[in-house]
């Protein structure tokens, strides 16, 4: 059991506490996490560390919270939000632990920077889980075996740039990851007699917004709307810009060479 847990902490320590708390509600949200269990989550540690009048909003790219009849306030921007459910869940279970009282603050405060540490898959995870889940949606999608090994070359190249070229603001990435998946596609494709169609769509795949619209109709039906509009506007730019790549390069491909791709 966790020893030096106040029952009733005092200015320093509640301050202490309300910079932990925000700090692992910004870990959850960066990372993935649903607005809700973001939010669940603080409180639920909050709690568990006496922090009296603890009350917080949480939005997509922003946490608001106060403790302590709002003696202690404390504003978060989370501008940035990637997926990494391994930090999510060394985030839940510290969580649990904290509930369960086996953990005192300074450990807590250990753990979550432990958690904040745990690294991204390298360069040559990023590849073959790119390549792999291109060839796999491609087939999916209706196409053959050589659509797949081209909608594999594409999806590998995209996820290596992608990786190499991450500091890059994010729509700018979508819209040229989008046109070096349909570049490779078109040369792979000539070569192997393949469709084009089939290997796009599912290179593609891999860079759709399918976890921001999902979450978003998750927040549009527990009542937050505000976030919910959030994660689909962004959602819907991912998709133009996935659109804008694609379209200009087939339209480049059909004004030098005459041929329109199928």
């Amino acid at each position: 059991m966790a020893e030096n847990i106040q029952l009733y902490p005092d200015g320093e320590e509640r301050r202490r506490i309300m910079d932990f708390i925000m700090a692992a509600g910004q870990t959850l949200l960066e990372n993935g996490a649903e607005v809700f269990r973001a939010e669940q989550t603080m409180q639920i540690m909050a709690r568990s560390l006496h922090l009296r009048e603890f009350h917080v909003y949480v939005l997509t790219n922003g946490i608001f919270a106060s403790a302590g009849t709002a003696e202690i306030s404390e504003v978060r921007n989370v501008p940035v939000r990637t997926i990494h459910l391994g930090r999510v869940a060394a985030v839940n279970e510290l969580s649990r632990e904290i509930a369960a009282g086996q953990v005192n603050l300074e450990q807590a405060e250990l753990q979550l920077v432990a958690a904040r540490r745990i690294p991204f898959p390298g360069g040559l995870a990023q590849v073959l889980s790119g390549a792999i889940g291109s060839a796999a949606f491609a087939m999916m999608f209706g196409g053959g075996i050589w659509e797949a090994v081209a909608a594999a070359a594409a999806g590998g190249t995209v996820n290596l740039y992608l990786w190499l070229c991450r500091r890059l603001p994010a729509l700018i990435q979508k819209i040229t990851g989008a046109a070096l998946i349909t570049l490779v596609c078109i040369l792979v494709c000539g070569a192997l007699g393949a469709s084009v169609n089939h290997a796009v769509i599912g290179a593609l795949m891999i860079l759709t917004p399918g976890v921001a619209f999902t979450m978003s109709i998750r927040d549009f039906v527990k009542g937050d709307y505000l976030s919910g509009t959030i994660r689909l506007i962004d959602a819907i730019l991912v998709a133009a810009c996935l659109a804008c790549g694609t379209g200009l390069v087939l339209r480049a491909h059909t004004l030098l060479t005459g041929v329109t791709v199928a």
